[in-house]
C-alpha cells in the first residue's frame, strides 16, 4: 500500500475540524472541489470510506476515526521536528518535553535537572505537570517525548515502559494520634478513619483501591488532594490518617511531626518508569536524563526505606 501523501492528511484533519468542504478548502488555501478529490483518493488509497455525508452533516467512520488518530499523530512528530531542528539550526539547542506528576516535579525533578544541566547545558528540558494518564493521552498526541509515571494498569501497546524504581505506601498519622499511643487493631475494617491520599484519578489512588479490596479492607472513601505536602499537612493537623510513601515524608519523620505504620505485609507496591511512545528511538540527551531519573528516584525511595525500618 502506498503510504499517504502529508497534504492528504492535512486535508482530512482539516475536513474533520470543520466537518465543513468549504472551510477545510479555505484552511488549506485550496478549492473545495480539490478537498473532495483529495478525500476521494485517499478512500480508494486505503479501501474503505473515511467519511458519511448525511445531509450538510459530515461524520467519520469507524475506519476514519482510527485514521484520524494516526494522521494527527503524523503530524504532530512533524510539527515537532521541524522546530526542533529550527532551534537547534539557530541556537545549537536541543529539548526534551516531559510530563510528571506534582510528586516527582517537587521531590525529584530538581535535582534531576540540576544534574542534567551539568551534562547537556544545551538541551532544554519542559516539564508539564500531570498524572499518569493525563500525560500518556498527551504523548499519543505528540505533544510529549517522555512521561515519568507510575505502572499499573495492563500493558498499553501503544507506549513503551522502562523502568526506573520500585516504592510502597504506608500510613502516615500525627505524633499524637490513636494509633501511636496504644495498639489499635485495625483488622478487616477502617470504617472509622478518615483516609487522606492522592489524586482520586490517579495511578496511586487505583493502586490503593484494589489492594483495600484484594484484601477485603472495608473503607470509607478517602479524601484525596492533587499534593503531597497538603496531604502531610492536613494529617499533622490531625484531620486524618494519610497515606504516602515514606521517602516523601523523611523530614517529618525525622522531627518527629508524623508517624509512619505499615499498611499491610507487604505493604502495596507502585512501580515507576518513563513511558514513551512505541517505536521511539531515545536520543543521547533522553538517554542520559532517564539514567539520571533512576539515580535520583532510587536514592530518594532507599532514604525513605531507612527511615521507615528504623521506626
Amino acid at each position: 500500500m502506498t503510504l499517504p501523501e502529508i497534504r492528504q492528511l492535512k486535508i482530512f484533519i482539516a475536513l474533520e475540524e470543520t466537518r465543513s468542504f468549504t472551510a477545510a478548502a479555505n484552511k488549506n488555501f485550496i478549492t473545495q472541489s480539490a478537498v473532495s478529490h483529495s478525500i476521494k483518493s485517499l478512500e480508494k488509497q486505503l479501501d474503505c470510506s473515511l467519511i458519511e455525508r448525511m445531509g450538510k452533516r459530515i461524520t467519520l467512520t469507524p475506519y476514519g476515526e482510527v485514521f484520524l488518530h494516526h494522521a494527527k499523530r503524523v503530524i504532530n512528530e512533524l510539527e515537532t521536528s521541524l522546530t526542533k531542528i529550527e532551534t537547534l539550526k539557530h541556537w545549537g539547542y536541543s529539548s526534551i518535553r516531559v510530563g510528571a506528576s506534582d510528586t516527582i516535579c517537587q521531590y525529584i525533578l530538581p535535582q534531576v535537572l540540576k544534574e542534567f544541566a551539568k551534562k547537556h547545558p544545551k538541551c532544554e528540558v519542559t516539564v508539564d505537570l500531570g498524572d499518569t494518564p493525563e500525560m500518556q493521552k498527551k504523548l499519543a498526541h505528540g505533544m510529549l517525548d517522555l512521561a515519568i509515571g507510575i505502572h499499573l494498569a495492563p500493558a498499553d501497546n501503544n507506549f513503551i515502559f522502562t523502568p526506573l524504581a520500585e516504592d510502597s505506601l504506608c500510613f502516615i498519622t500525627a505524633s499524637d494520634h490513636d494509633w501511636v499511643s496504644r495498639q489499635t487493631n485495625r483488622g478487616g475494617s477502617l470504617k472509622d478513619v478518615r483516609l487522606i491520599a492522592y489524586s482520586a484519578e490517579s495511578e496511586t489512588m487505583r493502586l490503593i483501591t484494589k489492594h483495600f479490596n484484594d484484601n477485603t479492607v472495608k473503607y470509607r472513601h478517602p479524601l484525596t488532594l492533587g499534593n503531597m505536602e497538603a496531604i502531610k499537612e492536613m494529617t499533622m493537623q490531625g484531620l486524618g490518617v494519610g497515606i504516602v510513601p515514606p521517602w516523601v515524608a523523611k523530614r517529618e519523620f525525622t522531627s518527629g511531626k508524623l508517624i509512619a505504620h505499615t499498611i499491610s505485609n507487604p505493604a502495596p507496591k507502585r512501580s515507576w518508569g518513563i513511558f514513551s511512545n512505541s517505536g521511539k528511538t531515545f536520543s543521547l540527551p533522553e538517554e542520559d536524563f532517564i539514567s539520571i531519573c533512576k539515580l535520583e528516584l532510587n536514592k530518594a525511595i532507599h532514604s525513605g526505606r531507612e527511615l521507615e525500618h528504623a521506626i
